[in-house]
């Protein structure tokens, strides 16, 4: 398959940058996104990331996304996009959840919406199901079957806790990759993404201030800070990341900033 695919906003501290809440759109609507292209791109399909940085405004970001996407002749435009508007900041137990949104029930793109969808909420996040918009730049305008997924909502609590970009990615990938080939790509996804729980081990930190975060990488919120100098055992791992046992996040396992025990 061809797709296009882009975050749905200007990058964070530009206008028209998304939604913030505990999380930030835009920041997290890259990490998806760049996650997805790398996924579907070993499936073998061809993939144009059709992202814009530098729009003036909200209309001009959304011109210049869809410029991008007719650019090429697809069989798809995926739109990445983070919800807003539960100001849940503490948790009340109940997850927003995910939608998708297609320009209307007879758009092509609407079976790989339901599965979108789908794999989603088989992640935990509520499905709030695939809705239909004329409204919509991104849908209305691309000459592709095109979608827009509403991962998740940045301002509740239970969404941001469930919420990782490598399982969301996957799920998205798995998604688009089984409607257009009828292979699928999350088992090989999820294995990848972290290692197995049963790799325990233990670090000592040597770093003054090392931040502990709310996932693996520099892009997720910071949760915390190790100042003792501590051991730490860590039970998953992420490329240079760990995932404390307390529960608490991830930090650095560069040696760097720690010791290996």
């Amino acid at each position: 398959m061809v797709i296009n695919i882009h975050a749905g906003h200007n990058p964070d501290g530009k206008t028209a940058c998304g939604a913030v809440g505990l999380i930030r759109e835009s920041t997290e609507a890259r990490a998806v996104k760049d996650r997805v292209v790398s996924l579907l791109k070993k499936q073998g399909h061809t993939v144009y990331d059709c992202t814009v940085s530098d729009g003036v405004s909200q209309g001009d970001v959304l011109s210049k996304i869809v410029k991008k996407c007719n650019a090429h002749k697809a069989d798809l435009d995926l739109s990445i996009h983070f919800n807003a508007g539960r100001n849940d900041y503490v948790g009340d137990g109940s997850v927003g959840g995910t939608e998708v949104w297609i320009y209307n029930s007879a758009s092509k793109a609407k079976e790989t919406a339901e599965q979108v969808c789908n794999k989603i909420a088989a992640l935990g996040f509520r499905n709030r199901g695939v809705k239909t918009s004329s409204d919509l730049y991104v849908l209305r305008k691309t000459t592709a079957p095109a979608l827009l997924v509403e991962c998740c909502f940045v301002d509740d609590a239970d969404d941001v806790k469930l919420y990782h970009a490598d399982t969301m990615a996957a799920a998205i990938a798995d998604a688009v990759a089984s409607c257009g080939t009828g292979h699928t790509v999350a088992s090989d996804a999820a294995s990848s993404a972290v290692s197995s729980v049963e790799n325990v081990f233990r670090v000592k930190v040597t770093d003054d201030t090392l931040n502990i975060r709310s996932g693996p990488g520099m892009q997720y919120r910071i949760m915390g800070c190790i100042k003792d100098h501590g051991v730490y055992t860590i039970t998953e791992t992420f490329e240079n990341w760990g995932k404390l046992k307390s529960g608490a996040g991830w930090i650095s396992i560069s040696t760097k900033y720690v010791t290996y025990l």
